[in-house]
């Protein structure tokens, strides 16, 4: 955060944001319009001494003042500046480093592992990142060998504190039940060899194509599964079979199957992912979730990332145009409440600018939020490396997560061993830090990012990141915000309650 930013709403009330304070405040037109000649140069003093006399008239944009009503406004601005609302806060200190040992020290207490079954799918999906679409590796027919997979896990299980939280064994694909051998055989596995010493908790994703042939041992060992499903056949119309032909009748059937022979199981441990595109709806997939499966969805938009140019017209025809999602929409928002954009957005706000929201006794009793010390961050909002999960491809390939690319690959499994180079990996994320700094160090959100470094094309000449914010941007945020705050104040006290009341 640079420095103070004003905005409005659409009711005409005019806010102030403080950085240094983290606070934002409800105030009059005209303390903004002092606070825009301050930082402009204009010698205040002079300019009130030249209102007293009627030798300055007052330029208020949709705004009737008098010169007694700026006056008083101008005391209120003088207080506010000697409590330095309008002070300018030290940058956020950018200059972080990995150091291997952060490296070493996250792989002792790993939460998640997550293998790439085999990169076979039954599914021929037109928006799949290996169709036509996107520049990508071509798609294979590789499947994971057991045995590295043991070798994987025993190095990892070795490194770890017995006493730790449990293990999350992931299954991805391609179909990760196109290769249910490997699954079942890493089950008894672990299951066999540390069932005594940890505690497991298995996962996966899936086309739903294979359920009902493998719903036996799923329910058993207690999969939680994520299904894709876009929701109902015209929504679903883009999940497509090598024929061409729908996948949606299908995947239903063998929901309904598991619905039918294990409901407990699947009330408890069937989720479900949808893309949104232009042949669904926001709304109308909620709806469908709920009233067929009494679930909901947790629905992201189609990728646009890694579209080559000459391919970027038609990717818009055939997926983007005509989109229209209303996120704003009150039923659907009062039902999925903090599982809703809109909502999610809101509270993150409230929770990172309004001063209302304390994490500990320590944020109470500090007065000030602009002088936090010379604390040194990492830019964007990265996972550091192992600290949560990792993902093992069909191929050895080692990468942060499921979601980046294998020319970022951070180590190998391979000829019976794990090979992670502690050292090396805190050389390359630095260097993407430092890539990064600074287009970091100029937007606004750089101490409150929720951007990946590797979602920004870091790998190229000149990184972009989608969530950079200029002031502009950010005025438009908290103007969004307090726009909905005020439209619907039940919605605010609600959230008030149940997400950061104690």
């Amino acid at each position: 955060m640079k420095k103070p930013v004003s905005f409005s709403t659409s009711s005409g009330h005019s806010f102030l944001y403080s950085p240094f304070r983290n606070k934002i405040l409800l105030c009059h037109p005209a303390i903004i319009h002092l606070y825009e000649l301050d930082i402009a140069g204009v010698d205040l003093k002079q300019y009130i001494d030249l209102i007293k006399t009627g030798q300055q008239s007052i330029h208020l944009k949709e705004y009737k003042l008098t010169s007694d009503e700026l006056l008083y406004q101008w005391k209120k601005y003088r207080f506010l500046k000697r409590k330095r609302f309008f002070k300018i806060p030290k940058p956020i200190n950018l200059e972080g480093r990995l150091a291997s040992s952060h490296i070493a020290g996250n792989l002792t207490g790993i939460q998640q592992v997550i293998f790439e079954t085999t990169e076979e799918c039954n599914l021929s999906c037109t928006y799949c990142t290996y169709s036509k679409f996107y520049i990508n590796k071509e798609r294979g027919n590789r499947k994971f060998d057991p045995a590295a997979a043991k070798t994987a896990l025993n190095h990892l299980l070795s490194l770890r504190d017995k006493k730790s939280d449990q293990l999350t064994v992931s299954f991805y694909g391609g179909e990760p039940l196109r290769n249910f051998s490997f699954i079942r055989e890493i089950v008894d596995f672990l299951n066999t060899s540390y069932g005594n010493d940890f505690s497991f908790k298995y996962t996966m994703s899936s086309n739903g194509l294979l359920l009902s042939k493998y719903a036996k041992f799923l329910a058993a060992h207690n999969f939680a599964v994520s299904v894709s499903l876009d929701g109902d056949e015209t929504g679903n119309s883009f999940r497509l079979l090598p024929n061409n032909r729908s996948s949606h009748e299908l995947v239903t059937k063998n929901l309904d199957y598991i619905k039918n022979h294990y409901p407990g199981y699947f009330d408890r441990c069937i989720s479900f992912l949808t893309v949104l595109h232009k042949r669904n709806n926001f709304s109308a997939v909620q709806d469908y979730f709920r009233e067929r499966y009494g679930k909901t969805t947790l629905t992201s938009f189609i990728s646009t990332s890694n579209i080559p140019d000459e391919r970027k017209e038609e990717f818009s025809n055939t997926f983007l145009d005509g989109m229209h999602h209303d996120f704003r929409e009150r039923t659907v928002r009062e039902e999925l409440f903090m599982a809703h954009p809109t909502v999610k957005e809101l509270a993150n706000a409230i929770e990172k600018y309004s001063g209302i929201v304390f994490k500990n006794h320590f944020q109470v009793i500090s007065r000030i939020n602009g002088d936090e010390g010379t604390r040194a961050f990492v830019p964007t909002a990265t996972c550091s490396p192992f600290s949560l999960r990792v993902f093992i491809a069909a191929d050895g390939t080692v990468l942060p997560c499921e979601h980046i690319g294998r020319n970022f690959e951070i180590g190998h499994l391979g000829n019976n061993e794990l090979k992670i180079n502690h050292k090396s990996i805190a050389g390359w994320y630095n260097g993407y830090y430092d890539k990064i700094r600074s287009l970091c160090n100029s937007c606004f959100l750089a101490d409150n990012c929720k951007e990946c470094v590797f979602n920004t094309g870091i790998e190229t000449e000149k990184p972009v990141c989608d969530y950079f914010m200029d002031e502009q941007k950010f005025k438009l945020l908290l103007g969004n915000a307090f726009n909905l705050i005020e439209n619907e104040f039940p919605l605010y006290q609600r959230l008030l309650k149940e997400a950061f009341h104690e």
